[in-house]
């Protein structure tokens, strides 16, 4: 953030604030405190006063009194940081409520389009608005599970060889008997001991399955990171 400083030699001759604050102009500035400041009704762009209680000068840009400090704050602006609460005028953003905040900073968030809640910060990265996409939209996801469609459009297949050509041997007893008319000739036929085999006609082929041996467990898409706060300032 840019530092400023700022010089500046002018001449008051009559400004009349005595409906507004309570106390006496200092080096011909209006006092008050930062709440009086902010309650001046319809100021003048550049107005300048004096904060009695931060014990620092306020101008009026226009649209809403800012600070003169070391550093100069827009409404809206985002930081990183290690603090873990609201200060000097930056609010955590955790999503809390627009009502929990004070009555300035309700405004600042209502004109920034914030009108209910402030974006949720936690465990989130910051990105440019893509087409479609407003401020303090969400999406992402910590997690991510592969399904199907994520993987390369390869089909597993197989099948056996062929060399499945084999006969079977079954018991049995061949005897021979010669009928009594002594006309027809000897006949064979299985008995019930011995052996003999089948033909070897079994050539054949087998379909096969192949597991993907997955437990469909999610992984995370961190890239390493520092843990820090983030916060948006809207305004004292």
């Amino acid at each position: 953030m840019k530092k400023i400083t700022f010089l500046f030699i002018f001449f008051f001759t009559s400004i009349n604030y005595g409906q507004v604050f309570s106390g006496t102009p200092i080096s011909g500035f209006p006092s008050g405190t930062t709440t009086q400041i902010n309650a001046i009704p319809n100021p003048v762009e550049a107005t300048i006063a004096y904060s009695t209680n931060e014990k620092i000068f306020y101008y009026y840009n226009g649209t809403t009194w800012v600070p003169f400090n070391i550093s100069s704050n827009t409404i809206g602006d985002i930081k990183y940081g290690a603090q873990t609460a609201d200060h000097s005028g930056w609010y955590l953003l955790n999503g809390r409520n627009i009502s929990d905040l004070p009555i300035n900073a309700q405004t600042s968030a209502n004109n920034l389009g914030f009108s209910i809640t402030l974006p949720n910060a936690s465990n989130r990265v910051l990105k440019h608005p893509n087409i479609g996409q407003n401020i303090g939209d969400t999406g992402g996801q910590v997690n991510t599970t592969l399904t199907q469609a994520n993987l390369p459009n390869i089909n597993f297949t197989g099948s056996t060889n062929v060399a499945g050509n084999h006969s079977h041997t079954i018991p049995r007893r061949t005897r021979t008997f010669r009928v009594f008319n002594n006309v027809d000739s000897n006949i064979t036929f299985f008995g019930n001991n011995g052996t003999t085999n089948t033909s070897t006609t079994g050539s054949h082929t087998h379909t096969v399955s192949i597991n993907s041996g997955g437990l469909n467990q999610s992984f995370e898409r961190y890239q390493p990171y520092l843990v820090v706060n983030t916060f948006i300032y809207l305004g004292q």
